[in-house]
């Protein structure tokens, strides 16, 4: 076949004719090298499919950088506490520290470290969803500090421990000493049950301490240690039997001094008077326990007055005993489930307790509720780690939705194909990008959502693609696929370019975020967005060359087009406006654009009624959608309301041990650092240099006498607590000792040789820091640190009155008081300290994730202005534009506050797709509004718009909407909360874009869009070559851009068609 002539053809044009004409070629060597950079960017880059979600804090910000140089020394404290030569010292200032710590397991980990034990993984073993989110299995700050006093001191010291009802029998075959340690039943990782009154009833009507509720208690336990007696997963008495839980069920056995009799006996004994007499017990034990409760040491006091000596917190609410309230209506069930021993034997014994735990025996829930789960939240993460696998299982489903859209929109096995592998070699192609080119170690499991999201927005491209080739075919019919290439896949480059772009930067522009797992979701994502473009490019657009060769043929395979031989010639939308309505031959169009013709006559008649609603939507959205509050609480859970085991977390919270022994988070005060971070900020595993303060001399008097009161000023803000009654600062205690010594008959050996005889401070600054040395060494005082006999480093270990369930307001605020008190002593030494704690790098981490939505969701619409202006080259589109995108966030926004949803952690992470993907609808419509040039009805271009666009952009909505419903179906929080964004999101896209965007332009939409700008570029000698340029359609008629076709009668004849349709030149539209 001759090569038609391609002078005065675009380069666009002139490609597109040149792929057609190679179009083998092409597509074979697209997989060709797709499939090599796949390979090695897998092979290479260490692709893995496993969960690394470690680095949910933030990096590089002001605290970021003062908690990262306190990270770097806890790290390694005992190293160099122990260091004699300085070598560790000049290690950690001249390389990078590694290894990390999650902000719940910090103090924990610090401790073992202090304590010199062994580099072991704490005793829960971290899960899925424990890695993808620090908080999810918090412990209780209680739990967590009373874990660090078990090294420290005897838990039992001052306390009353005889056992004053205790039974004979039980004694002689049980080791009841259990109830006596409140360390062992709170602390050690033992499954307890939490029970509820009435738990449908917003107020009970009985109490715990009723016959009928204290029945079905006793029964439930009864049940359950007949479960773990069968898996042998409890504590036993000689007789192999469990040990009984210490329960409020125990401790009327223990006041009836009754513990052998069946729970109906035990019913049948309480009495009335019983009760009266039990409850009152219980009164006397709460109310002594809680006056001589040591809130510094977290240690129960002397306790002489209870009866009751196995009397536990953990067997009244929080509720109890406040105002004279004697109602009971939450207490708990502590079972001896706990073991000793390495980690695999803990793990052996937490699978085997989960394995039965769905047997243990809760009650009906009519009278009481119990839910169980262990201290450490075991049941819980085990539990999410397998929903874990099972939503990924549905959300791998969506993707099937997705490829069936596919095939169901394209009708050909061999374009859904191509769409397909599109989308599978986004992931590896951006991969080998993420890895090779941006530099980039760190996959967060996070990053695996992204795929779902690119699989969306990669069939978005694939329909447009599509759809553009084939109206380009109906409105040639005659021409060759090379003319049909040249005209086709030019406008469909241009139009997925402008969606791809603005989905590509509001991704990016998520990268300002400085929390590692969200910045490279972002690139990894904005990755995925750009290799889908590119593969549409290089394999949909030679696929669709062949398949038009391959129909142009008269090809009736129907692995390239479903039922071809039976599929119907469409008339061309373009010829609508001139159909005779009075014909008998009415032009033939397929179902959707029949609907879409509809569905525009109808939005034209009522178009003023549908514009009053639409800006009354918008406001009142807009009105609902700033009400978005910010979480109370940093606690982030991934189980949805009224499950069990997030009963269970709540309900336990209301324990009043739980609230007794929560005493707030670990803050350190820290001389001797600079705030800073030399690490690679994007990767987790990577921390920084130390970076020492040079200012920071302790020896000199001034600095003595600074150090030596700054503790009672601290301490006298009333914003810290000591962490023990006995607590004293470093440089205090050593104080007391100069004192001590100077006045002993006997000093020691260290005072003599080091501290010449001082009595108190200030030393003379040659003996300071020999002296303090020697004293820190001799005591084992870690607060005190030196390098090569010189101090560098100071702490002060305090705990703050705030926790992770604190709101986030209140942590701010404490933290600012921690600030205040920075810049007043900053006038009083010649050098500052650093306040650290990881409730001040977890409150940054959430202020920048929520700065992260307001920042990316700015620069992306900015972006999305810039975008429409430049494709549409009409100030009003834009504006319309804007209306719509404005319409869609708010809306979206307003919808998520309807649902009570709050702008947290995980809602932040779902708002940089909203941006991302609430304007590519509109720019369909705006980029097939501008269609025709020259003067042309408004009108005619927005029923164009409807037609030539409406089908894909329904297509893409449809496709997302479904693959999102089936995700609504997931378990896990975080998945729903993604689906239910990506759902309401495209929602409104579609609404805002069919309904705002359409009758906009319907009403007002500029009949020469392109003028004002067009004249300004020309005027400024500027224009250059534009898109109407590079396309043949030099007047303002419809098929002008296809000159071959003017003057000419078009007869087309089959099986169902018979159109003639006549073209005059001087014809103009109404």
């Amino acid at each position: 076949m001759e090569e038609k002539n391609t002078d005065g053809i675009s380069i666009l044009g002139r490609t597109s004719r040149a792929t057609a004409r190679n179009a083998w070629k092409c597509l074979g060597a697209a997989l060709v090298v797709a499939t090599i950079l796949s390979v090695v960017g897998v092979q290479l880059g260490g692709f893995s499919i496993e969960v690394d979600n470690k680095g949910w804090r933030s990096r590089g910000t002001l605290i970021a950088d003062r908690e990262m140089q306190a990270e770097v020394v806890n790290i390694n404290r005992q190293a160099l506490f122990d260091d004699k030569d300085g070598s560790v010292w000049e290690k950690l200032l001249t390389t990078t520290t590694e290894g990390y710590v999650d902000l719940e397991e910090r103090g924990e980990f610090y401790t073992r470290k202090l304590m010199g034990f062994a580099d072991t993984q704490v005793e829960r073993k971290n899960g899925i969803m424990d890695r993808f989110n620090p908080l999810q299995n918090v412990k209780d700050n209680f739990r967590k500090l009373m874990s660090k006093r078990t090294h420290q001191a005897s838990a039992l010291e001052g306390r009353d421990s005889s056992n004053k009802f205790r039974s004979l029998a039980l004694e002689d075959t049980c080791d009841v000493a259990w109830y006596d340690n409140y360390g062992s039943v709170l602390f050690e990782n033992n499954v307890f049950a939490v029970w509820k009154v009435q738990p449908n009833l917003e107020s009970a009507t009985l109490s715990a301490f009723d016959k009928e509720v204290m029945s079905e208690i006793c029964n439930a336990e009864v049940n359950t240690l007949k479960v773990m007696e069968d898996a042998k997963v409890c504590k036993t008495c000689n007789d192999g039997k469990c040990l009984p839980p210490l329960s409020l069920v125990l401790l009327l056995r223990q006041h009836l001094d009754d513990h052998d009799s069946s729970c109906e006996d035990l019913m049948n004994s309480y009495t009335s008077d019983i009760q009266e007499q039990f409850t009152s017990e219980l009164v006397t034990c709460t109310n002594e326990y809680i006056e001589n409760f040591d809130s510094s040491s977290l240690t129960p006091g002397d306790a002489s007055n209870c009866n009751l000596g196995w009397f536990q917190m953990s067997v009244v609410d929080y509720f109890f005993e406040t105002e004279g309230n004697d109602e009971l209506r939450y207490t708990s069930s502590f079972f001896y489930t706990s073991v000793t021993g390495d980690t695999e034997v803990k793990e052996k014994r937490n699978t085997d307790l989960y394995n039965v735990y769905l047997d243990f025996d809760g009650t009906d829930g009519s009278v009481v509720e119990g839910v169980y789960d262990t201290v450490f939240e075991t049941f819980n993460t085990i539990y999410v780690d397998e929903l874990v696998i099972s939503d990924m299982g549905l959300a791998l489903a969506s993707l099937g939705i997705t490829f069936s859209a596919m095939l169901i929109h394209t009708r050909s096995p061999w374009l859904t194909l191509m769409g397909i592998l599109q989308v599978i070699f986004a992931i590896p192609l951006a991969y080998f990008v993420y890895v090779f080119i941006a530099g980039l170690t760190f996959f967060p499991f996070l990053n695996f959502i992204g795929v779902f999201v690119s699989a969306a927005l990669g069939a978005d491209d694939l329909f447009v693609a599509v759809d553009k080739f084939k109206n380009a075919r109906i409105h040639n019919r005659s021409g060759s696929t090379e003319d049909i290439a040249q005209i086709a896949l030019p406008d469909a480059a241009g139009a997925m370019l402008l969606t791809t772009s603005t989905t590509m930067v509001a991704f990016f522009a998520t990268c300002i975020c400085p929390v590692p797992p969200i910045l490279c979701f972002a690139v990894y994502c904005g990755l995925m967005i750009v290799f889908n473009y590119v593969m549409n490019i290089f394999l949909v657009f030679p696929a669709l060359c062949i398949y038009d060769r391959w129909l142009q043929g008269g090809s009736n395979n129907c692995l390239v087009a479903i039922c071809a031989k039976n599929n119907v010639v469409e008339d061309d939308i373009e010829d609508i406006e001139m159909e005779d309505p009075n014909s008998e031959k009415p032009m033939h169009l397929s179902f959707i654009h029949r609907i879409l013709t509809g569905y525009y006559h109808l939005v034209h008649k009522f178009r003023w009624a549908v514009l009053a609603a639409s800006i009354a939507a918008t406001v009142a959205c807009a009105v609902y959608a700033v009400q978005l509050p910010l979480p109370e609480s940093t606690e982030v859970r991934l189980l949805p309301e009224g499950h069990p085991l997030e009963n269970h977390f709540s309900w336990s919270s209301l324990i009043r041990s739980s609230s007794l022994f929560s005493a707030g988070s670990s803050v350190q005060i820290v001389f001797g650092l600079i705030a800073g971070d030399t690490g690679k900020q994007n990767n987790p595993d990577t921390l920084s240099k130390l970076i020492l303060d040079e200012t920071f001399d302790p020896s000199v008097e001034a600095s003595q006498i600074y150090l030596k009161g700054f503790c009672d000023r601290f301490f006298a803000q009333g914003i810290a607590t000591k962490q023990y009654a006995e607590y004293e600062c470093a440089i205090n205690s050593f104080d007391t000792w100069l004192g001590e010594q100077s006045v002993s008959a006997a000093p020691d050996a260290i005072y003599t040789e080091n501290c010449n005889s001082a009595t108190a401070l200030p030393l003379p600054e040659s003996y300071f820091n020999p002296c303090i040395i020697a004293w820190s060494q001799s005591v084992d005082n870690r607060d005190v640190m030196h390098q090569s006999g010189t101090v560098r480093i100071m702490f002060v270990e305090a705990i703050t009155n705030i926790d992770f369930r604190s709101a986030i307001a209140d942590i701010d605020a404490d933290w600012n008081k921690y600030e205040d008190l920075r810049s007043t002593d900053m006038e009083l030494a010649p050098f500052s300290f650093l306040h650290v704690s990881s409730m001040w790098w977890w409150l940054d981490t959430n202020q920048q994730m929520l700065s992260t939505a307001v920042g990316a969701a700015l620069i992306a619409i900015a972006f999305s202005g810039v975008v429409v202006l430049f494709s549409s080259r009409s100030l009003v589109l834009t504006l319309f534009s804007g209306v719509c995108i404005t319409y869609v966030l708010a809306a979206t926004t307003a919808s998520l506050v309807s649902l009570g949803w709050e702008l947290g952690f995980l809602e932040s992470v779902c708002f940089a797709i909203l941006v991302g993907i609430s304007c590519d609808f509109v720019i369909h419509f705006g980029h097939a509004y501008i269609h025709f040039k020259g003067d042309v009805d408004r009108r005619e271009r927005t029923k164009y718009a409807v037609l030539h666009m409406g089908p894909s952009i329904l297509a893409a909505a449809a496709t997302t909407v479904s693959s999102a419903l089936v995700m609504l179906f997931c378990k896990v929080v975080f998945f729903t909360k993604f689906a239910m964004i990506l759902l309401m999101t495209i929602v409104h896209a579609t609404i805002g874009s069919f309904v705002i965007y359409i009758v906009l332009n319907d009403l007002f939409g500029p009949s020469q869009p392109t003028k004002l700008i067009d004249g300004l570029l020309l005027r400024c000698g500027k224009k250059g070559e534009t898109k109407e340029d590079t396309e043949p359609a030099p007047v303002d008629k419809p098929h002008a851009e296809y000159p071959d076709m003017v003057n000419k009668d078009i007869a087309q004849n089959d099986d169902e068609v018979e159109v003639t349709i006549k073209h005059d030149l001087g014809r103009k539209f109404d």
